[in-house]
């Protein structure tokens, strides 16, 4: 095992100054140690093709960065890997967690766990797992900036679970506001009446919508962070007999963030998207998001909902939630929340897997019937 002192300084001795990338668990240890090292940079970015593509940059102005990703993000980074880095002659340091690598793993990381080699050697992306011996590490480093040196194409290490040891970071618990994301998610609950579809995003807040309150008219997301703002624009346009809410987290809204713009475009009335904001990746590492400076509340006005606010407490939300959802939508309410996790939670895996959900759930959208000629879309 490396420790997360000597992963960082093996970079810093080869000219490594800047890090970047989307949060893994597996790299928590890692990117921890560098944001509190005065001396090196960890720049936030929405999703793993902009890591990348600030990483290509950071070699035209002069330097290398090293990109840290989890493998699931790996289809976000392809756009930029093949039509910049790669035609361009740019090289890039890539860290890949290994998801799924030949272990077993929860059903959003089989896929790309089982393929991410293959799908870097099918477009001719050198890459080798990462060693977890300190010295190893270091020959393997060398031989990754001769290639990149001689070459000007990237380079990818591979990294397993605890390859990096694990490291306390000095950042404080981020307690600030009053309820937490799983209170938040109850006090949503509350308001429903029965009948609205809600699709929760990855991660903790579909796990503790589970634990919450478990129902088949549920969507819970599993993987594709980012992506329930679209799930729920599909699922609205599709259904406008039924008001679709959208459990979302300030971490995944950031990552595609154009997709309010499809949802303001388009304007369905029957559309809440609900932002529960904490500031971070807590399910991943409890590490900085961007949103302290996104006024996510102005952004979704800008893109086109009708109606956006912002609460920070219970009784706030249930009141803003309920005045949302008699409303014409489409309406933004982002909650913000602390970043005090949540302890046994179960994953929804061990109940159901991620077809059940999906057929269950269509089993639900489907008990009422579809409306014959109003759509309820609005156009601009």
């Amino acid at each position: 095992m490396i420790g997360p002192k000597d992963f960082v300084e093996a970079l810093v001795s080869r000219g490594v100054r800047r890090f970047t990338g989307v949060p893994c668990s597996f790299f928590q240890a890692a990117v921890d140690r560098v944001i509190d090292d005065p001396r090196l940079e960890y720049t936030i970015v929405p999703n793993e093709g902009a890591a990348l593509a600030l990483a290509a940059g950071a070699y035209l102005g002069g330097t290398t960065a090293a990109v840290l990703i989890q493998n699931s993000g790996l289809g976000n980074l392809i756009n930029p890997l093949t039509s910049l880095n790669m035609i361009y002659r740019i090289p890039a340091l890539l860290f890949i967690s290994g998801r799924a690598y030949g272990v077993p793993d929860e059903p959003q990381h089989e896929v790309i766990g089982r393929t991410m080699g293959g799908i870097l050697d099918a477009i001719g992306v050198r890459r080798r797992d990462l060693p977890a011996d300190t010295a190893e590490y270091g020959r393997a480093l060398d031989d990754a900036f001769a290639y990149m040196q001689r070459e000007r194409q990237p380079f990818a290490f591979f990294v397993r679970q605890d390859t990096i040891d694990e490291y306390k970071p000095s950042r404080t618990d981020g307690g600030r506001y009053p309820m937490k994301r799983i209170d938040a998610i109850g006090a949503v609950m509350d308001v429903l009446g029965g009948d609205e579809l809600v699709v929760a995003t990855t991660g903790k807040p579909s796990r503790e919508l589970f634990a919450t309150r478990d129902r088949p008219r549920n969507f819970y997301m599993q993987g594709s962070m980012g992506h329930a703002i679209s799930i729920g624009l599909g699922l609205a346009l599709e259904r406008p007999d039924r008001k679709v809410v959208v459990l979302d987290g300030d971490g995944a809204a950031l990552m595609h963030l154009g997709a309010l713009s499809s949802v303001g475009h388009y304007k369905p009335v029957n559309f809440v998207h609900v932002v529960l904001d904490n500031e971070s990746y807590e399910t991943t590492g409890d590490q900085d998001t961007t949103s302290p400076t996104t006024d996510l509340e102005g952004v979704a006005r800008a893109c086109g909902y009708r109606n956006a606010s912002t609460v920070a407490d219970a009784d706030a939300l249930k009141h803003a939630l309920g005045k949302a959802l008699a409303q014409e939508g489409p309406a933004f309410l982002r909650v913000k929340i602390n970043r005090l996790a949540t302890g046994n939670i179960g994953r929804i895996s061990s109940t159901y897997t991620s077809e059940k959900i999906a057929h269950q759930f269509r089993e639900a959208v489907g008990e009422t019937a579809r409306p014959a000629a109003d759509t309820g879309r609005r156009r601009p």
